[in-house]
């Protein structure tokens, strides 16, 4: 499935609960927010990245809002497009190492490695 027909069958479950992974976290610890990685964040709207194609996603935890790429996320397992997502997020994983081989040491590569400052 293409990340624009992602985009839109994930709009049509707006709002629900996510999961964030490591990048997340450590975003809204730094917006003040008192989380761990199993603390439900709410998505609240979606869009496609002009410059990555990634769906970036806005969140919400209490009154704190951001955004994050759909790949720093965890769908809850009951939702109807866990599978869809999960898939979503492999294949993301395998573009930038495959574009990025040369420069990355694939045994300790993350894609959330990528959002951090430089």
């Amino acid at each position: 499935m293409s990340a624009q027909k992602i985009l839109t069958e994930l709009k049509k479950h707006i709002p629900f609960r996510v999961y964030g992974k490591g990048p997340v976290i450590e975003l809204f610890r730094e917006l003040n927010c008192v989380l761990d990685k199993n603390t439900p964040l709410e998505i609240i709207d979606a869009f496609r990245d002009n410059e990555s194609g990634e769906i970036v996603c806005y969140l919400q935890l209490g009154g704190q809002k951001a955004t994050a790429a759909l790949t720093n996320l965890k769908l809850d397992i009951s939702h109807p497009m866990y599978r869809t997502v999960k898939n979503y997020r492999n294949e993301v994983a395998n573009a930038i190492a495959e574009d990025g081989a040369a420069d990355v040491n694939k045994s300790s590569f993350r894609v959330g490695d990528l959002y951090k400052k430089k």
